[in-house]
């Protein structure tokens, strides 16, 4: 089996959030995050408040009841596990966990996890959004199948 990669390029930072396109193959889904919020004590930004760092990441299938069928990233070099248990000693209360790609709209559904759309825009009071984000999610699943080795890698805009 080989490896299907995701990358996201983050393109646009606002006090609120950060957005940018997720792609795989010759598919391409505008995506949306919090804004990144640094932590004096990790890597990983503030966890449940920050967009993930940039970096490389495992992504692995993730299934809970509020998010079934998504995908958790892993970069325990960034400070960012799957669950909680899995986070060493040290790390506990600093290093983030279930960080995930799934369905949302706004930056403001997010607890530091990454959601893509089909369209980016701004809703009615200005905040910028993602539209028909389950559509998106959807399409990735499909584009995906049952593949189990799966990376991200995030960059910023230059």
């Amino acid at each position: 089996m080989s490896t299907l990669t995701l990358l996201l390029q983050r393109d646009l930072k606002t006090p609120n959030e950060t957005l940018g396109y997720l792609s795989l193959r010759e598919r391409k889904w505008p995506s949306i995050e919090r804004a990144w919020i640094a932590s004096p004590n990790s890597p990983a930004g503030r966890k449940g408040v920050s967009c993930v760092p940039p970096g490389e990441y495992r992504v692995v299938p993730h299934t809970t009841e509020s998010h079934p069928r998504v995908w958790a990233l892993l970069n325990p070099q960034l400070d960012v596990y799957h669950w909680d248990w899995e986070v060493p000693q040290d790390k506990r209360g600093l290093a983030r966990t279930v960080c995930l790609i799934h369905v949302a709209n706004w930056a403001s559904e997010l607890r530091g996890c990454i959601a893509i759309g089909k369209l980016r825009t701004k809703d009615s009071k200005g905040t910028w959004m993602v539209e028909r984000s389950r559509d998106a999610v959807n399409e990735l699943r499909s584009v995906i199948g049952t593949s189990v080795d799966l990376r991200l890698i995030i960059s910023e805009a230059k």
